[in-house]
This record gives C-alpha cells, sequence and structure tokens, in this order.
C-alpha cells in the first residue's frame, strides 16, 4: 500500500494528494482521444483524490451526461474526471502523480473505440463502451448521425 502521493499541474498551481492502494486504468473513448490526444491513464486511489493547493484554479468542463473534466486555469494540464453524479470522487491523471514504479494497467474502458496505431502490453482487463456502461449501470449515449 502507498499512504500518499503527491502530485500537480504542470505549473505547480494545483496540487493534490491520492491515498491509499493506487489503481491504474486506461480509457480509450473518443472523448479522452481529443481531450489527451490519446487515451487516458488515470490514477484512482482508494482512500480517495484530495487537492491541497489551487483549487479554484481548477475549472470543469461537462463533457457529457455522466462525466466532467477538471484542467488547470493556468497551464491547461489535464487533472481530473468525475462522475456529475458523485463530483466527490476524483479521478486523476496518472501523469500529474509521482507514482512509485512497477505499477501495471489494471482495466483499459472502450477498447472497442482504440484507434489501431497503439497498443498496451500487459494482462489488464478490456472493457468495451457496452460493458463499461453495463457495469456502472449508465445508459449509453444516443448515437447521432453526425
Amino acid at each position: 500500500m502507498t499512504d500518499l502521493v503527491n502530485g500537480q499541474c504542470l505549473c505547480g498551481v494545483v496540487r493534490m494528494q491520492g491515498r491509499g492502494d493506487i489503481v491504474l486504468n486506461a480509457c480509450h473513448c473518443q472523448m479522452c482521444q481529443r481531450w489527451h490526444g490519446g487515451p487516458s491513464l488515470a490514477a484512482n486511489f482508494d482512500d480517495g483524490i484530495t487537492i491541497t493547493e489551487g483549487a479554484d484554479s481548477v475549472s470543469w468542463f461537462t463533457s457529457s451526461d455522466w462525466g466532467e473534466r477538471g484542467f488547470c486555469k493556468t497551464c491547461g494540464s489535464t487533472l481530473f474526471w468525475r462522475l456529475r453524479e458523485d463530483p466527490s470522487v476524483l479521478s486523476g491523471e496518472a501523469g500529474s502523480f509521482d507514482l512509485p514504479k512497477g505499477l501495471e494497467i489494471k482495466e483499459h474502458f472502450f477498447v472497442d473505440e482504440q484507434p489501431d496505431y497503439y497498443a498496451f502490453q500487459g494482462d489488464g482487463v478490456r472493457l468495451t463502451g457496452a460493458e463499461v456502461f453495463a457495469r456502472y449501470g449508465m445508459k449509453p449515449p444516443e448515437k447521432t448521425n453526425d
């Protein structure tokens, strides 16, 4: 178990701490690809994440009916993802934390939206979008003909 892991945005205005065991996940959905320029690599902590400095410098973008993404207003670093129905539970971007070595990705989400130009190694569970929505009891978004 890791007791405390520090993190920050690129400019250091926003600082946070993750507490408890760490679980890494990768999300390959199209929204994450647009937000990050690739997949989201998320660090989730059993005892949560606390923003210790600069909470007023975090801007929240409602990216879907169920989720919001947090970023630093000063440097633009992508920092967090949270469910709209329970904004107290934060998922942090792994690269924002001083994570210990040896961690592996436990799960991959939306693998059916993953482009073919990258691949991850490891034995992490791979879930399609439908499986993710079913797991969390959420209704998938309706497809549009854009």
